[in-house]
């Protein structure tokens, strides 16, 4: 197809819409007309919109941080669910008395069930998510058929949202703190128990544990030494004894040969010889007497008089005094008893008994100077030898705690590595509980993380629905649509002919001339 050609049929169609006009025009003006009556007999939906700042806490998240690390999208997914449910939507329904010819005429789950479809909660996304200094905001929309209720249901919904989440936070943080608290609680009777197993162990196996080893080691070092100075202290008592003991019988062997050459009145009364044992013998209680004062001599030479033992060892002798004065009398009665009886057996001229013994007073002190140091070695070496089997004891303890030693410290390894991760467990624990704290004291303050409104929601001055320009333009090209559509069937209707080129094709006759159509001003003009 050529361009005059085109050029032609385009002139063919605006010719067809001149002629035609008026099928065009009057269904496109009640097309219009029609629409915008359509558009004032629906009914109006209005929508109100508020905009809330997910702002975050006062206090850095350096110092305090919160127990509640939900995502915000997840918030309020769970919030929505709480807000929207049937029992609070009853509540707003009632409250503003909404749906009112609804209520009336369907049950109350079908009308909580449309106000639910006509709230919106939409997060707004942030442009940079991994930029946390960014705050994330989200709207909070509703629809209705009355500008101002829907304005005071939005806000309603917006400060529910606000309340809502303090709450939830608070909750969250509370039972945090709760939880730390019953397991830190569980913790801690875990760690007394090992204490206790610890304790228990280390009282059982006192003088056995390994920081004692050392203690050990010392002390039977020492007590081996005091064994190996006793055991000599005995030996050396022992043999002082044994030539105490021989002195003594050489002196009284003496005596028995000197006792058939002296007269009566030559003998000492110093001392006697026991009948039938051939030595000299002393009252214990003298000999008792005798220690006591060895002991008090030996007491005061390392001890003041007010120490407890020098003051002791004063009231025994004391008390043993009049008892050896007893003994010493006694034995002077004897001594006199046996001279008597030398003296008659001397006077009768029988023979003497050499049983009856006597010394001069030198050898008779010398005597008893003897007898003294001899029992007071074997006391000495008595004592010695009950020390000596009290060191062995303790030696015998010490060697047995030793070999002892290592057994309990692979014991007391596995009861402290176990409370040593108890007791790791309960102070990270009690960190936690500390951090718990402090984040349930930060939402109890209102100090978290807020929802704050930014925009309230505002009484919506148009309707969203029914859409006026929408329905106008729908109506204008239906009308168009329509007028065409009629223009065209005219014409097809129309069997005149309009054109020259219509008359040459259809009767496929030259045309000779043309009568112009001329209008009704030309024709007056004319």
């Amino acid at each position: 197809m050529t361009a005059t050609e085109k050029s032609s049929d385009i002139k063919k169609y605006i010719e067809i819409g001149l002629r035609r006009k008026w099928y065009i025009i009057i269904p496109l003006i009640l097309s219009v007309v029609g629409s915008f009556a359509v558009f004032k007999k629906l009914p109006k939906l209005y929508r109100a919109t508020t905009m809330i700042l997910v702002q975050p806490q006062s206090v850095p998240r350096d110092f305090v941080r919160s127990t509640v690390t939900d995502p915000v999208t997840s918030r309020l997914d769970t919030l929505s669910q709480e807000i929207l449910s049937r029992t609070r939507l009853e509540k707003v329904i009632h409250e503003f008395d909404l749906y009112g010819d609804l209520r009336s005429r369907l049950p109350m789950e079908e009308v909580v069930e449309r106000m639910r479809n006509v709230i919106e909660v939409k997060l707004q996304r942030r442009p940079n998510p991994y930029d946390r200094n960014q705050q994330n905001t989200f709207s909070i929309s509703f629809n209705g058929r009355e500008p101002r209720p829907v304005m005071l249901v939005t806000n309603k919904l917006a400060s529910l949202f606000i309340e809502e989440n303090l709450k939830v936070r608070g909750q969250q943080a509370e039972k945090t703190s709760e939880f730390l608290s019953e397991e830190l609680q569980s913790m801690e009777d875990k760690l007394k128990k090992k204490e206790m197993e610890i304790r228990a162990f280390k009282e059982r196996a006192m003088g056995q544990l390994p920081t004692q080893l050392d203690a050990n080691l010392r002390i039977l070092e020492r007590l081996q030494q005091q064994l190996q100075t006793t055991s000599e202290s005995i030996r050396a008592a022992e043999d002082r004894a044994i030539v105490l003991q021989n002195q003594i019988e050489a002196l009284t062997e003496r005596g028995r040969m000197l006792t058939s050459g002296h007269s009566v009145g030559e003998t000492s009364p110093s001392m006697v010889q026991d009948p039938g044992a051939g030595q000299v013998t002393e009252d214990p209680v003298v000999t008792q007497w005798n220690q006591l004062k060895n002991n008090l001599a030996a007491a005061q030479a390392k001890y003041t008089e007010n120490h407890p033992d020098v003051v002791d060892l004063k009231k025994r002798i004391a008390k043993l005094e009049p008892r050896v004065k007893e003994a010493l009398e006694n034995q002077a009665n004897e001594r006199e008893a046996r001279l008597r009886a030398i003296r008659e057996q001397r006077d009768s001229g029988s023979a003497l008994d050499p049983s009856l013994a006597v010394l001069d007073p030198a050898s008779e002190r010398l005597l008893a100077q003897y007898t003294e140091q001899r029992n007071g070695a074997q006391l000495e070496a008595k004592r010695l030898k009950g020390e000596e089997a009290s060191l062995k004891e303790q030696v015998a303890l010490y060697q047995r705690r030793i070999e002892g030693t290592p057994r309990n410290e692979q014991e007391l390894a596995f009861l402290t590595r176990d409370y040593d991760v108890v007791k790791l467990s309960y102070q990270s624990l009690l960190d936690k509980k500390m951090q718990a704290q402090m984040a349930e004291n930060l939402e109890g303050n209102q100090q978290g993380e807020q929802f704050r409104i930014l925009d309230e929601a505002r009484v919506p001055e148009k309707p969203i629905k029914p859409d006026r320009n929408k329905i106008l333009l729908m109506g204008l090209f239906l009308g168009l649509a329509l007028g065409v559509g009629l223009a065209w069937f005219r014409e097809s209707l129309d069997q005149s002919f309009h054109t020259v080129a219509e008359v040459e094709s259809q009767l496929e006759l030259p045309v000779l001339a043309t009568i112009p159509n001329l209008k009704e001003e030309e024709k007056k003009a004319a």
